[in-house]
């Protein structure tokens, strides 16, 4: 405005004489702070006192009346602003965004036919070229004139990407809605839709997917999708399906383990009876395919990679990394008229560890799992699922192969604000070397509460582990693993995520040498959700 209101000043000091440069300083005091009422009244005066001179100075005259039509349209009277800039170019005053400035009231103003013929001059003196070009295409498209409009709006794309920017996406956009009323009444549209509107509109969508119309592309192109069964929404059984279909997760964790703890075999465990920090690196994708409307599959990749500071053999053999690849797959149906799924999961993992101690990673171990289970919604207040998983597990160490048969049950309970997880399940385990076979029983629960002060997320859980080595009760005893965990969430931006977590573990088990411990790990985890 202020940049304004010197132009203003400037324009007067080339016409008038001292006095009335003193007359328009005040002029453009009162635009500056934008009391226009004031300004107007001003600049009736000074135009009354030059009409009034035996030789009125048409330059004045023009410049006031230009002014009063900038004004005027600032204040949104806009026949009053229109009749001004038609008396300034009576006048023959002519700055170089006067068409602009007299388009836009015209517009305003509904006088659609005019106002495209003084955004074609501000276009002809170069002045806004873009958003000038802009108007013309939109006012072309709403008088019917789509061809003309679509020219209009193209011809944005040849200017200056500077220039451009500040309507290329708003014009790609009305390209998309030109081709889409040109298609809509087709009888193969959904083909023409799917071809060249929706690309359109996505290409619009790529000029700025975080702008102010990027929710307005987006939701014309779901819309699209939604009335040509372009994309499902919605399985037969009513259960929404994934949008995106994709889920990708990065994340970073550093932090301190109090007693790192050596189990390779998953027979034994060594603690280290010191402590180190450590770096986590984790990644997961999955993908989720759709056939049809009553079954998906999704293969999915983890990598997970940990390395741990303290570079001692006690340390450094924990040092590892996992790739674990799956499938997993759905098919849906309905029990009780409520929506529900048969699941079928394998799942394939590979761990490397230096197992050896010689700060190599060396194969350490390898599991194929095999999932059948069904997710339903008996409850009226939460999901369930009950699983069947089996699963072949081969070790670095032969005697350690073993072969492990589970019966889980996960429940959802939803409060207002707050989410219960509840995990149960009883695990068979037969090991190659007899003596550690073991049943166990696993009881776990989170709670997910809700966004605390706009601040962070907390959640708490607490997990218990009763293992009964069948083959070893006269030296272990049962054995009772309790896990209590704290995780305080704090979501930065769109994507990003930054999580605290605390977890304690504590192993009771008569055999204090080989398989109790006791350990802490705190650790810091940011991640990105693309």
């Amino acid at each position: 405005m202020k940049l304004v209101a010197w132009m203003l000043l400037l324009s007067v000091s080339a016409f008038t004489h001292a006095q009335e440069d003193a007359q328009f300083q005040k002029v453009t005091e009162y635009f500056s702070q934008g009391k226009y009422n004031a300004t107007v009244e001003e600049l009736n005066t000074i135009e009354a006192q030059e009409k009034a001179k035996p030789t009125p100075n048409s330059a004045v005259l023009g410049l006031t009346a230009y002014w009063k039509g900038i004004t005027h349209s600032r204040l949104r009277n806009f026949p009053e602003a229109i009749a001004n800039f038609d008396k300034s170019l009576g006048y023959n005053y002519v700055p170089v965004d006067i068409h602009y400035e007299y388009g836009q009231s015209l517009f305003a103003a509904e006088k659609m036919t005019e106002a495209r013929i003084q955004f074609t001059e501000s276009v002809k003196k170069k002045h806004k070229r873009a958003v000038s070009l802009y108007y013309i295409g939109f006012i072309s498209k709403e008088m019917g004139d789509k061809k003309k409009a679509f020219t209009f709006f193209k011809a944005i794309d040849k200017l200056d990407p500077e220039e451009a920017q500040e309507v290329q996406q708003a014009s790609q956009m009305q390209i998309g809605d030109i081709y889409l009323e040109q298609l809509d009444n087709q009888a193969d549209s959904f083909k023409a839709v799917e071809k060249y509107v929706i690309p359109q509109y996505q290409k619009a969508l790529g000029l700025g997917p975080e702008s102010a119309l990027a929710p307005q592309i987006k939701e014309k192109i779901a819309a699209l999708q939604r009335k040509y069964d372009l994309i499902l929404f919605k399985l037969r059984n009513g259960r929404p399906t994934l949008v995106p279909p994709y889920f990708i997760r990065a994340s970073q964790e550093i932090g301190y383990d109090t007693n790192v703890i050596f189990a390779p075999a998953e027979t034994s465990v060594s603690e280290a009876k010191q402590g180190s920090g450590y770096s986590r690196t984790d990644f997961i994708g999955r993908y989720t395919f759709y056939l049809k409307d009553f079954m998906s599959l999704a293969p999915e990749l983890r990598f997970n990679n940990t390395y741990y500071f303290r570079r001692i053999p006690e340390i450094h053999r924990n040092d590892n990394y996992l790739i674990a690849p799956a499938l997993r797959s759905s098919y849906e149906h309905s029990f009780h008229n409520k929506p529900a799924s048969l699941l079928l999961d394998y799942e394939f993992n590979q761990a490397q560890r230096d197992v050896n101690a010689r700060q190599e990673l060396e194969f350490s171990s390898r599991s194929h799992t095999v999932m059948l289970g069904e997710r339903f919604n008996y409850f009226g207040f939460g999901e369930t699922i009950l699983r069947l998983r089996h699963r072949v597990f081969e070790s670095y160490i032969s005697t350690a192969d073993a072969k492990s048969t589970s019966l889980v049950l996960e429940q959802i309970k939803s409060f207002r604000v707050n989410t219960l997880l509840f995990y149960l399940s009883y695990d068979r385990t037969r090991v190659e070397s007899e003596v550690f076979d073991s049943d166990s029983l696993t009881l776990r629960s989170d709670l997910i509460m809700g966004r605390y002060r706009d601040w962070f997320t907390p959640s708490f859980g607490l997990a218990l582990i009763s293992t009964d080595p069948i083959n070893d009760r006269e030296n272990r005893g049962r054995e009772l693993l309790i896990n209590p965990n704290l995780r305080l969430s704090k979501t930065i931006g769109r994507s990003w995520r930054g999580n605290f977590r605390y977890d304690y573990q504590k192993n009771i088990s008569k055999d204090e040498a080989n398989f109790a411990f006791t350990k802490s790990t705190y650790g810091f985890e940011l991640e990105y959700l693309f």
